[in-house]
């Protein structure tokens, strides 16, 4: 029970950290009654996430662990329709925020790779519907893509759409703001990503390699359209471009974990929940690969605040 114990404080210790480089301010307006802050407030939702807990849940859990509430600093406990009303009008740049903010708690990656998944909004049985006669085959999902360090297993940046949209959308996005932030050396992707603009953002703007796999790898290279498809047709190891299946174990890590369904109701929050699902897991990665070195720093840096 002690080392639970432990592990939910050093969770509080990353969320602070993350919080203070984020630069992220204690209350949204000076007329705020100030009882609770929003470092607590997002404390308790990647909390929430780590403990797979409703809202309710996590109330009762705070009610009964008294150590925990003074860790954070709760003097007095929240109903937990605060939380949800603190979700609702939560800025999504404020979780994103916090996600770019682990670039000063980890190493700089050398090998990224990116991804789309879907995480179902809907948590009904399959077998149920077709007994019932309601559709199950097309269920609704939230289109996830993530920008991964292969080699950590750690989410480097996160993008979400509610409706169906082709992988290259938010890939040209994330890619542009990764290079922004970190300097890889490769980048891995499928053939869904084989897009020339994909490929010319990899060269000109992030300074890496592109293995992604070209649809028709059978077609001469004069036959090929793109100038910076053709740049990677001569050499292609195909025994390296299958690194890239790590980003589908790590897909798989972050849906046994935190589970594969969103049950929130608004599209506004479904975004929060997955946003505060991604801090979590990567600070459970960080937690679980031994970072005691920046666990240390951050534990005195809180104390000496």
């Amino acid at each position: 029970m002690e080392i639970i114990v432990q592990k939910y404080k050093k969770v509080t210790d990353f969320c602070y950290e993350l919080f203070k480089i984020s630069k992220i301010q204690l209350y949204n307006s000076k007329f705020s009654n100030k009882m609770y802050s929003n470092f607590q407030k997002l404390t308790l939702l990647v909390y929430k996430q780590f403990r797979k807990f409703t809202y309710e849940e996590l109330m009762t859990d705070l009610m009964n662990d008294s150590n925990l509430r003074e860790y954070i600093g709760l003097n007095k406990l929240m109903d937990y329709t605060t939380l949800i009303k603190f979700s609702k009008t939560l800025p999504n740049s404020i979780l994103e925020n916090l996600v770019d903010a682990f670039k000063q708690l980890i190493p700089s990656p050398k090998k990224i790779a990116i991804d789309a998944t879907g995480i179902s909004l809907d948590n009904a049985s399959a077998h149920y519907c077709k007994r019932t006669g309601l559709t199950f085959k097309k269920r609704p999902f939230m289109k996830t893509s993530f920008v991964v360090d292969i080699e950590t297993y750690i989410i480097l940046l996160c993008r979400m759409r509610k409706r169906p949209r082709h992988d290259t959308i938010d890939a040209k996005i994330l890619l542009k703001k990764i290079a922004k932030n970190y300097t890889p050396t490769v980048l891995y992707a499928d053939r869904g990503y084989d897009d020339n603009e994909i490929f010319k953002i990899t060269f000109e703007e992030l300074k890496a390699y592109p293995l992604i796999l070209q649809k028709n790898i059978d077609v001469p290279k004069h036959r090929k359209s793109g100038i910076y498809r053709k740049m990677t047709c001569d050499i292609f190891d195909y025994g390296e471009y299958l690194q890239r299946n790590k980003i589908e174990t790590l897909n798989s890590m972050f849906k046994k974990r935190f589970g594969s369904t969103v049950l929130s109701k608004t599209v506004k929050t479904q975004k929060v929940d997955i946003l505060t699902r991604v801090i979590a897991f990567n600070i459970d990665r960080i937690i679980k690969i031994s970072q005691q070195v920046i666990l240390i720093f951050i534990r005195i840096t809180r104390v000496s605040y």
